[in-house]
């Protein structure tokens, strides 16, 4: 340790390294789990997996769809309009080598639109589920051809897909509308500016679960059930599907996972235009309307998200302005101006009057968030900022 780095032979600088390693806890405990792991596999015994694929049952083309009149037998196949097949199509494999082959430019063009209307609100192609002669053009078909052989360049790679389209000028502009296009391009077909968009059903709920500190990052797993109003679950056929609340971090997982009932789906996801799932659905459709301002309000688990966001809040060091910033920062990512600053301290200044004047309503307000401070009504006013951050458009649209 004496000699310098740069004046270490080969090997002082191995007997160096390898003294740390070999006292690093972390490294130490790695090296056991896969000593541990390494153990278990030596001693298990391999199975050889035999699968045998069952014989196809006989399809026949039905006249005028009734299946009580079956025509001529048809073999594996894709309808000749479509383009050539790969023959003989024998199983998914080969519909699959059909799909991503480079004679079929279809399936390329399709799924970049698809992604593209993600980032942007509407695709190349508007029609995102028609690219037939009944669809419409695409506004700018030149790109989309580029963005169609550069997706198959990357052999696929989704991800690289989305970091070309994300670091683009394009995407990277504001989304502040500019008078002087209003009239030229009131749809911003030319993408003169990048769009406002609320974000999906889902996303709503994971932003505010997500802010409030609450959210589950678990990966995959069996599906949840979060709260839902009372009597959703007795609308389905013959009341089968009973509802049992998730608990503990199940509760509060991304809404990726929350169970879905055709008969009855989640009011939240339905309240905020998720589809509901009887029929395919390539673009979900944008709506605005009251019941999404009462849902941020008054659903269960927003207003537990509002009651950790307020607690997080109330025990924050510094003074109120200091913290209505800390919930600016949190809910949209940026400081807040002086009227926002001065508009919120007022308000909870005096939802903290109201707080104190109202014990035990202040305290149902608080709910299971205790602040450690022991002061419910400063915590409740806390509360109550949360809940009007949570339900602002901001908190709820993509600039």
């Amino acid at each position: 340790m004496k000699v310098p780095f740069s004046l270490r032979s080969p090997e002082q600088a191995k007997l160096v390294y390898n003294f740390y390693v070999g006292n690093d806890p972390v490294l130490i405990a790695l090296e056991k789990r896969q000593a541990e792991q390494l153990r278990k596999l030596q001693g298990s015994q391999a199975i050889a997996q035999t699968m045998q694929e069952g014989k196809g049952r006989k399809t026949h083309i039905l006249q005028r769809g009734d299946f009580l009149r079956p025509g001529a037998e048809v073999e594996p196949g894709v309808p000749a309009v479509l383009g050539p097949s790969v023959s003989p199509m024998q199983n998914r494999v080969d519909l699959a080598k059909w799909i991503a082959s480079p004679t079929n430019p279809l399936t390329a063009r399709v799924f970049v639109n698809w992604v593209w209307q993600k980032h942007f609100g509407r695709g190349i192609v508007t029609t995102l589920e028609d690219f037939g002669v009944q669809g419409q053009r695409p506004s700018h078909p030149e790109l989309l051809d580029w963005l169609a052989t550069e997706f198959v360049r990357l052999r696929w790679n989704i991800k690289e897909l989305h970091r070309l389209i994300v670091s683009s000028a394009t995407y990277r502009q504001s989304s502040a509308v500019r008078s002087e296009l209003q009239d030229r391009d009131p749809l911003n077909t030319l993408l003169a500016r990048q769009n406002r968009l609320r974000l999906e059903a889902e996303i709503v709920r994971d932003c505010a679960l997500a802010t409030s500190g609450l959210l589950a990052s678990t990966v995959g797993g069996p599906s949840v059930r979060p709260p839902q109003p009372a009597g959703i679950s007795d609308l389905t056929y013959a009341g089968a599907a009973k509802w049992v609340e998730s608990t503990g971090p199940d509760r509060y997982r991304r809404g990726l996972y929350i169970w879905f009932q055709r008969t009855s789906p989640f009011p939240m996801l339905m309240t905020f235009d998720a589809p509901d799932a009887n029929v395919f659905c390539v673009k979900r459709e944008r709506s605005n309307t009251p019941l999404q301002a009462l849902t941020l309000l008054n659903d269960v688990t927003f207003v537990e998200c509002a009651q950790a966001l307020g607690k997080r809040l109330a025990e924050a060091p510094g003074d109120s302005a200091s913290k209505v910033a800390l919930g600016m920062q949190l809910c949209l990512g940026r400081e807040p101006t002086s009227v926002e600053k001065s508009r919120y301290t007022q308000f909870y200044n005096e939802f903290r009057s109201i707080a104190a004047a109202k014990p035990e309503e202040a305290t149902k307000l608080v709910g299971k968030y205790k602040p450690a401070t022991g002061n419910f009504g400063d915590a409740a006013a806390w509360v109550g900022v949360a809940r009007l951050m949570m339900n602002l458009d901001e908190f709820l649209t993509r600039e």
